[in-house]
């Protein structure tokens, strides 16, 4: 039995295959005979994607991003990116920063803040962050992540949100008295 020599845009993954397959989108080939078909720049395949998948891109910014800050919690919540690129398997990872007394230092949060569920690898578009400082300016950054994210040297894309925390059972002067 005779095969066509698959021809460039064309591969074929194995000689058990009898086609030549069409490179899926985002991919190409310019040699004759290819047994899987190349990225287009800044589209990207994991070794684990099969290779008749279209090659993808890492998903833009999360949208919408809100905050609700109730003492030294707060409650972030955020839609999701308006490009997934091509993927399915985005997630977010939550990043805090203390702002500094001068405005112009950023330190990390540390171990002490907690995340529910958890900071990174989210699958739902919300996070709570408790064991805040009192009276501290917060940033956070919430980055969506895919698949291939880690195959670009691109920056995540990122939404920010900048909070105040309040004083922890600070007690409203204004409301009244619940004894």
């Amino acid at each position: 039995m005779f095969l066509a020599v698959c021809q460039p845009g064309f591969f074929r993954s194995s000689l058990q295959s009898l086609s030549c397959n069409k490179c899926p989108p985002h991919s190409y080939t310019k040699l004759e005979a290819s047994t899987s078909c190349q990225c287009e720049d800044n589209y990207y395949r994991r070794d684990t994607d099969p290779t008749n998948m279209a090659c993808t891109k890492p998903p833009t910014a999360p949208r919408n991003a809100i905050s609700n800050v109730n003492e030294t919690s707060v409650f972030l919540e955020w839609t999701g990116p308006e490009e997934t690129g091509g993927r399915k398997d985005v997630s977010y990872n939550v990043l805090c920063r203390k702002i500094s007394m001068d405005l112009r230092q950023f330190e990390e949060c540390g171990s002490q803040v907690r995340y529910l569920p958890q900071q990174k690898g989210l699958r739902d578009n919300s996070v709570m962050v408790v064991d805040l400082l009192a009276h501290t300016n917060y940033t956070f950054e919430v980055e969506a992540i895919n698949g291939v994210s880690e195959l670009t040297t691109i920056i995540h894309q990122s939404v920010s949100l900048n909070v105040t925390t309040n004083q922890a059972g600070e007690w409203n002067r204004d409301s009244p008295n619940t004894y």
